[in-house]
Order: C-alpha cells, then sequence, then structure tokens
C-alpha cells in the first residue's frame, strides 16, 4: 500500500465527470428550445415538405399558393438549404400534380437530364437535398398549363 495520491486523483475526477454529465442531462432543454444555438438548425429535417416558398420561377412562371401556373417554359428554381451541419441529411419532398394541359418536366440529377411527358391528373414524386436544384416545365397549350405542389406522405 505505497503511494495511493494518483488512484484517488483519478477517482475524484471520475466523481467529477459523472456530476458535470449528470448536470448537463438534467439541465438541457429547460428553455424550451432544441438545445442546438441557432446557426446549428437546419432550416428543415429529413422528409420536411417541398413548398412553394422553396422556390422562386422565372418571369413565365407565376407561382400562388401550392399552384404553379405557366405558359411557353418555365425553369423553377428549389432553394438550397441553409443552415445545420453539413452530414446532415435535409431533403424535401412533394407530389408534382398535373392540373392544366400536357405539361413536359425536365430535370437534371447529377449532371443527366431526365424528361418525362405528363397529362393532366398525373403527379410525380420530386425530392431534393439540401443543395436545391432546379426543373424546367413545358406547356405545349395555347391557353397555359398550371400544376400543383401537394404534400408527399
Amino acid at each position: 500500500m505505497n503511494d495511493r495520491r494518483p488512484l484517488i486523483v483519478l477517482g475524484v475526477l471520475a466523481v467529477l465527470a459523472v456530476l458535470v454529465f449528470g448536470f448537463g442531462v438534467a439541465g438541457a432543454g429547460r428553455d424550451g428550445g432544441s438545445g442546438w444555438p441557432e446557426w446549428a438548425t437546419p432550416d428543415f429535417s429529413p422528409g420536411d415538405p417541398l413548398t412553394v416558398a422553396d422556390l422562386s420561377g422565372d418571369s413565365s412562371c407565376s407561382i400562388d399558393g401550392a399552384a404553379i401556373a405557366f405558359s411557353g417554359v418555365c425553369r423553377v428554381e428549389v432553394k438550397p438549404v441553409t443552415g445545420g451541419w453539413p452530414w446532415e441529411r435535409a431533403t424535401r419532398r412533394a407530389l408534382l400534380v398535373v392540373g392544366a394541359g400536357p405539361v413536359d418536366l425536365g430535370v437534371t440529377l447529377a449532371g443527366k437530364a431526365l424528361r418525362t411527358d405528363l397529362d393532366p391528373g398525373d403527379d410525380i414524386r420530386l425530392t431534393y437535398t439540401r443543395d436545391g436544384g432546379s426543373f424546367v416545365l413545358a406547356c405545349v397549350n395555347p391557353t397555359g398549363c398550371a400544376v400543383t405542389l401537394v404534400k408527399d406522405s
């Protein structure tokens, strides 16, 4: 039983570490917030709905409520997610439902252009990651076309 001083110091440090952890757990979230600083909280969480507030269209698009009305070609930008940690998933999803007129939809993903023709009543799922993106709507109907964003369940 020579020198027990290092063992006693180690024991005291272990007790202090447990106490600090306990106080941290007991006192977390008392302000009613999430406990994360504002800059670390992303605008979106995984699976949040894609809404028209996340979109900006060019001059040929009329975005009102959940509807996008257009004639000719309409390019729509999906805003990127700001805030949060870079490794956090922040996907946004919606169904694009065609209302009036046949619509040609073009999307570029990972450098590949994808295109499909949609008739009135057709829908297609749009999913965007934290980087945002764009899609292009084209209408051949002379009276114009309309699509609606619907929450994807």
